[in-house]
């Protein structure tokens, strides 16, 4: 069918077919293919034309003619303009089902993978009330003179909130209490970092538990925020790689030392890598607290750690970088330390599976693929990629492959510049 061009300003009708990654739901009209934001597959809904790209369009919703079967009423006053949840009209088991379903596209469309080993999603135990943290906007205006709350869709422009079903209680206690005795000062930051059970502002060391685990962070550090499905993100990573492995456990994007404690806990020798020098500080007095001695700590992005360190053998490598992924250098300096298994953490699978590409390209095989709802009603999803390099062999003696500003710290925490 040829593609009618539309303009701006076109309303047309649009049977939603899929959503894609990032919460938009996927339609087509007159055999061009329209994103609308706010849909879920079944609906059949009336929108107008907002932007026309070469093959594609995106629209707004206008109305929704027939619901579909899997949408429900939104719990919430700021759904459609605020822009932190994405699926709050879409029933929570078939939330996971589009995330599972995304993770596998991903795989398939920017990893070339064939028929990914993409295991069922992980629930979290928890879909309100779970997020540890929040990260406010602050902006001059409310009745008090300032307004606090998260960024519309568009990115651009504040939505006040006076609570949000996704954040622990007493994160809302906390809002509340704030707003009432504070106006917009010259100091006033843009962005107010509250954690759960603690005071605004507050700069020290925060305190998180993990399992049996208490986890040091610092207060603008980088933790998940889903606490309740943690421990077992960080059982699955330790337990991806067999327990015969010889040689040490590379920690890449290491933060306070979460994957390297539960890892460190079974006598394993750990490198960890972060840029963070304040995390760094933290996975030291971590692991310190535990008695763990084997680990080796350095500072610096991972491309250039990985392209100046000589750690020996290797049985298992862990990457859990930012939404943006790995360099192509740095995954090549990767697959030259040759780690018989490389564990890919992300919250991103975009960038994820062609990180997973680059690394089969260099001799790797995919084995498994396991998703975790980290953040229910909302577009994120973290991931759990697995690889084994290529020959090697696994402990039931068969051969593993796919199925179905720096400086360095030393294990002192001396900053060697």
């Amino acid at each position: 069918m040829q593609q009618h061009r539309f303009v701006p300003g076109d309303r047309v009708t649009v049977e939603i077919s899929d959503v894609a990654f990032g919460g938009k739901g996927v339609g087509r009209s007159e055999g061009m293919v329209v994103f609308v934001p706010w849909t879920v597959d079944g609906d059949v809904v009336e929108v107008e034309i907002d932007r026309v790209r070469r093959n594609y369009a995106e629209a707004e919703l206008i109305n929704i003619i027939t619901p579909s079967p899997h949408r429900i009423e939104p719990a919430c006053p700021y759904y459609g303009v605020c822009g932190g949840c994405h699926y709050r009209h879409i029933t929570g088991e078939h939330e996971r089902e589009i995330k599972e379903k995304q993770v596998r596209d991903a795989f398939e469309r920017i990893g070339k993978i064939s028929s990914p080993p993409v295991h069922t999603i992980i629930p979290s135990p928890r879909i309100s009330g779970y997020r540890q943290k929040a990260d406010f906007h602050v902006r001059d205006g409310g009745p008090n003179g300032c307004a606090i709350g998260f960024m519309r869709t568009d990115g651009t422009t504040l939505v006040e909130i006076d609570r949000c079903d996704l954040l622990d209680e007493s994160i809302n206690i906390e809002l509340a209490a704030v707003r009432a005795d504070t106006a917009c000062r010259d100091d006033m930051p843009e962005r107010m970092v509250v954690w759960a059970n603690l005071p605004c502002g507050t700069t020290d060391d925060i305190t998180r538990r993990v399992g049996n685990l208490d986890m040091k962070v610092p207060a603008r550090g980088f933790f998940q925020a889903n606490t309740f499905l943690v421990e077992t993100l960080a059982k699955r990573v330790a337990g991806a790689y067999p327990e015969s492995s010889e040689g040490a456990l590379l920690d890449c994007c290491c933060g306070s030392g979460l994957f390297s404690l539960f890892a460190a806990r079974e006598g394993r020798p750990v490198i960890g890598i972060d840029i963070d020098g304040e995390a760094l500080r933290c996975a030291r007095e971590n692991l310190a607290s535990l008695g763990v001695e084997n680990v080796t700590l350095h500072r610096g992005t991972l491309e250039a750690v990985l392209g100046r360190l000589d750690p020996g053998p290797v049985a298992a490598a862990i990457v859990d970088p930012p939404r943006a992924g790995i360099t192509k250098r740095a995954a090549d300096r990767l697959a030259s330390l040759e780690p018989a298994t490389v564990v890919y953490v992300s919250c991103n699978p975009s960038t994820q599976a062609r990180d997973v590409r680059r690394l089969i390209d260099l001799g790797y095989e995919l084995a498994e693929v396991q998703p975790l709802d980290m953040f229910p009603r909302t577009k994120h999803v973290e991931t759990v990629a697995v690889l084994t390099r290529a020959g090697v062999r696994s402990e039931d003696g068969g051969t593993t492959g796919t199925r179905g500003g720096t400086g360095d710290e030393d294990q002192s925490g001396r900053i060697v510049s």
